[in-house]
């Protein structure tokens, strides 16, 4: 048995045999590592070198998950292991997963990249999204879980097939699209946008009418809260108090939420729309839609005043500012129905609401100076809570 604390995770690497022969000492050393290793964050086993395991060493396991009182995943189990497990009920009590089987990506063309990883193309069929290094596995499978359970209710994604390993990362494999994202076909054919504007609206409406079954999905919201709280320290209790409660004004609802669209992460293949990048989706309210998509098209590298933006600069989706601006414009029209009262509504309450989405962004931004910080703070507290009232007491 070796024990590693990496990163404030506690890994217990377990060899050969645990069965009744060595199960108490191979207890008693865990326990020992756990005791010596109490701040870390978290506890996982590592089963890749065992051969075997008998009932004695599953009661072991299952007593050190009792003792932690924390989730104790059980990582690369072999085919002969997870079948041990899978047939004595111990995936349902431990949160067993299978050795990943490893891919290379060498001499794959690379065909995209985006802020959490690079595709490449693997085989005719598959592609392969190799995520940055750092990406955790538990966020990997719950983005491979967010497709596969969007598939299911109906939206049209790509189908994931597995997670494995890519050298020191991990990668998820996806089926082969004769695709191409929204952001490429605009710049290929500028004279398509209008095209694709009014496409993307009407599939989010669409998308926007699957209920989602409580549970099925997690709730939307949480990422705007997160964006609330990662700027403690920077604001004030109260005032965070009232940014947090002015997200709370938002009814919340079960309708399939992509937490992320826009053009790149939207593929257009002979007149069908496709979404990839699903690891946010959730269930909510569609305004956390409308909310991120102002924030992208209308405020990034916009607001701040960090740098100067042309028009004919590309943004991070792919596209100028300028066709940033066209494109939204025919997308809220579109969305709203071409009622333009409406339109004209909507967006004066998605500013706010974007702009607090916006600052913990801004404000982490490298190149941001101190006087600067401390003048968008200012100018954050007048275009955002300034309007507290209005924006806390208004009736959705």
């Amino acid at each position: 048995m070796k024990v590693e604390l990496k990163d404030n995770t506690l890994t217990i690497f377990l060899e050969g045999r645990l069965d009744s022969n060595n199960a108490g000492e191979i207890e008693s050393r865990i326990i020992e590592a756990v005791s010596k290793n109490s701040a870390a964050s978290k506890i996982q086993i590592d089963v890749e070198k065992l051969d075997y395991i008998s009932s004695a060493g599953l009661r072991v396991l299952l007593k050190i998950r009792k003792q932690v009182k924390k989730p104790l995943p059980v990582l690369n189990a072999s085919n002969e292991l997870y079948e041990i497990f899978n047939v004595t009920g111990f995936t349902e009590l431990l949160d067993v997963h299978k050795k990943l089987r490893e891919v290379s990506i060498e001499g794959c063309e690379l065909i995209g990249e985006g802020a959490n990883g690079k595709v490449y193309r693997l085989t005719k069929d598959e592609i392969i999204k190799v995520f940055k290094y750092g990406a955790t596995l538990d966020s990997i499978e719950a983005e491979r879980e967010a497709s596969r359970k969007a598939f299911l209710l109906g939206v049209p994604c790509a189908i994931a097939f597995d997670t494995v390993k890519c050298g020191d990362s991990y990668g998820t494999i996806y089926e082969m699209l004769n695709a191409g994202t929204l952001s490429e076909r605009i710049m290929a054919d500028h004279e398509r946008l209008p095209e694709f504007a009014k496409a993307s609206a009407l599939l989010l409406k669409r998308l926007h009418e699957i209920e989602v079954p409580e549970g099925q999905m997690p709730r939307a919201s949480r990422l705007l809260h997160n964006t609330i709280d990662k700027l403690n320290g920077i604001f004030t209790p109260d005032e965070i108090e009232k940014m947090h409660a002015i997200y709370n004004t938002i009814p919340e609802e079960n309708h399939f939420v992509h937490n992320d669209y826009h053009p790149k992460n939207i593929m257009e293949s002979n007149g069908d729309l496709m979404l990839i990048d699903l690891g946010d989706a959730g269930m909510g309210n569609p305004i956390i839609d409308l909310i991120h998509d102002y924030f992208v098209f209308n405020l990034v590298g916009r607001v701040s005043g960090l740098y100067k933006v042309s028009d004919d600069d590309i943004g991070f989706i792919g596209i100028t500012y300028r066709d940033m601006r066209e494109f939204w414009k025919i997308f809220i029209e579109t969305y709203c129905g071409g009622n333009v009262e409406k339109t004209e509504r909507l967006q004066k309450k998605l500013e706010p609401l974007s702009l607090l989405m916006y600052m913990s962004t801004a404000l982490a931004h490298p190149l941001m100076s101190e006087e600067g910080r401390k003048a968008y703070i200012e100018k954050m507290r007048n275009l955002v809570l300034s309007r507290y009232d209005e924006l806390v007491n208004y009736k959705w």
